[in-house]
């Protein structure tokens, strides 16, 4: 039958990270109010997931086990991350080789390329998710840019196209981006506030990030970048060269297995803005909220995406909030690999084998997953199905 392996996951603690979303799903006290960004789940070089095999009687990397084609993440954005962009498949190969053939070591910090894959990638909201992603309609941006003075270079080269104004952008001296900062800080400020609603205007968010990373060219960003909300379970996909930041929230991403990120603002690491513009689509581009396609599985929904290492899917018992008219009672079929990612509840879930009308006891194979845990499955039969049951709300990441 299909083997299953619980994971031991790896946490990465940037700057940006949240204090309380990551700890609150794994039961942890953060005492020291140390930020906590992701949570990794995979096999990629940079943070594999670790697992027990008891006839070993010991911890191993998943990657002594498989190769996934894909990373899986609990994402939590205390504070606005970089702006950037993945390379397309050729682009990332291209630069791998490129900067192994220079020497620059995988640790660098002026590395681009970390590894030889393209970046594609899924963004699932779990709490209210503030995102910036992809270049406005050029007229919008312009009227934008004039609500916030001094802006009249940046407003005359986004004239010729989006290119124009970053090399412009960028090419701001000290003097300038001061002055830059001090102008959206005053346009923010004109603005009307609401003690009970925080302010989610494109200048407004503009001041916040000038109060975060002061200076930065980047500060402008939601000017030019399209500001999307999703609310709970609502998801983006963003295919390479798209130009984007996450703002704020907690939610839960897939991503082929990759690291490579070309920065743009909004970050101390390293930006190379000459590699940066060798990847990006220029043209204005708004991604859409994905839809989920319901499964002929109550409460279990896939969302739809241009991606051919994954599949995400999110399920919900005993009934979902997406379609509160279902009843619970989910299944899948075995996955070739798989991770399973409980976000909330208990989920108790059996591995049976159909065959025809007559189905083995669902529970020859079956193990718990509690809120904040998660496990590896791999099928050895074909016909094989995942039931699960309790009260959950999980997602799947499944490989093509």
């Amino acid at each position: 039958m299909a083997e299953f392996y619980i994971l031991e996951n790896d946490i990465k603690h940037y700057a940006w990270g949240s204090q309380s979303w990551i700890p609150a799903l794994l039961g942890k006290e953060n005492p020291q109010a140390e930020p906590y960004a992701e949570l990794w789940m995979g096999t990629h070089p940079g943070g594999p997931s670790k697992t027990t095999i008891q006839e070993q009687g010991g911890t191993v990397l998943l990657s002594e086990i498989t190769e996934l084609p894909f990373l899986l993440k609990f994402l939590a954005a205390g504070s606005p991350l970089s702006i950037q962009a993945h390379p397309n498949l050729v682009q990332a190969g291209e630069g791998f080789e490129r900067e192994n053939k220079a020497g620059i070591p995988l640790s660098a910090a002026n590395r681009n390329y970390h590894d030889s894959n393209h970046k594609p990638e899924i963004i699932c909201a779990l709490s209210p998710f503030t995102a910036l992603a992809g270049f406005r309609e050029t007229a919008e941006a312009e009227l934008l840019l004039s609500k916030v003075s001094g802006t009249e270079k940046l407003h005359s080269a986004l004239k010729a196209g989006y290119q124009a104004f970053l090399s412009e952008l960028f090419g701001l001296d000290a003097a300038e981006r001061k002055n830059l900062n001090d102008s959206v800080l005053n346009a923010a400020n004109l603005i009307p506030k609401n003690p009970a609603k925080k302010d989610q205007s494109p200048v407004g968010l503009c001041g916040e990030l000038a109060q975060i990373y002061p200076c930065d060219p980047g500060i402008i960003a939601p000017l030019y970048l399209n500001v999307i909300n999703l609310k709970p379970f609502e998801a983006l996909f963003l295919p390479a060269g798209i130009l984007h930041a996450y703002f704020s929230g907690f939610g839960v991403e897939c991503m082929a297995n990759s690291d490579n990120v070309l920065r743009g603002g909004l970050t101390p690491k390293h930006i190379d803005i000459q590699e940066l513009f060798s990847i990006l689509s220029f043209d204005p581009f708004k991604p859409e909220i994905l839809k989920t396609v319901r499964m002929s599985s109550a409460g279990c929904y896939r969302f739809e995406a241009p991606c051919n290492e994954f599949s995400l899917y999110l399920l919900q018992n005993p009934v979902s909030s997406l379609d509160p008219a279902l009843p619970g009672g989910q299944k899948l079929e075995v996955p070739e690999k798989g991770i399973i990612a409980v976000y909330n509840g208990t989920a108790e879930i059996s591995i049976c084998k159909e065959s025809g009308q007559n189905q083995e006891k669902p529970n020859q194979k079956k193990f718990v997953l509690k809120k904040g845990e998660s496990a590896f499955i791999s099928r050895r039969k074909e016909g094989e199905t995942l039931y699960f049951y309790g009260d959950f709300t999980l997602f799947a990441a499944l490989a093509h």
